[in-house]
């Protein structure tokens, strides 16, 4: 399980399944979130998330957030969340919106099915 379930940007690191990671603020880090701008700003400015800054939303992150990749797009509606309900409601929702509803086991942004075999929404990887 990941350790460091969110990060400062509003990405939910609990779906993001990648193996080698345990979330942005975990001590197991893959070398893509070593290097994130929105983890080191929040980091440096003690921020527990970007919607938290006078300059949120930032160029760079509203770039971001408005990519190719469908999971960024969670990102805005997910930071403005957390404003109104805090971290830890919005960690709750979370955790239940990527679990299998069948099995209750942890679902990923882009997996198609659950290890027990139930089909999952998931979104389509860009091209």
């Amino acid at each position: 399980m990941k350790t460091g379930q969110f990060g400062p940007c509003g990405l939910y690191c609990g779906a993001c399944g990648a193996e080698d990671c345990h979330g942005c603020r975990s001590g197991l880090i893959d070398d893509h979130v070593k290097t994130c701008e929105f983890r080191h700003c929040a980091k440096d400015k003690s921020l527990e998330a970007c919607c938290f800054c006078a300059d949120y939303p930032c160029p760079r992150l509203a770039d971001f957030m408005n990519d190719k990749w469908p999971h960024h797009w969670s990102m805005s509606p997910n930071l403005q969340f957390i404003q109104e309900h805090g971290i830890q409601v919005w960690l709750e929702r979370q955790a239940l919106e990527w679990s299998c509803t069948a099995c209750g086991a942890p679902t990923h942004w882009y997996q198609k099915n659950c290890t027990c075999g139930e089909g999952l929404r998931a979104w389509e990887l860009p091209a």
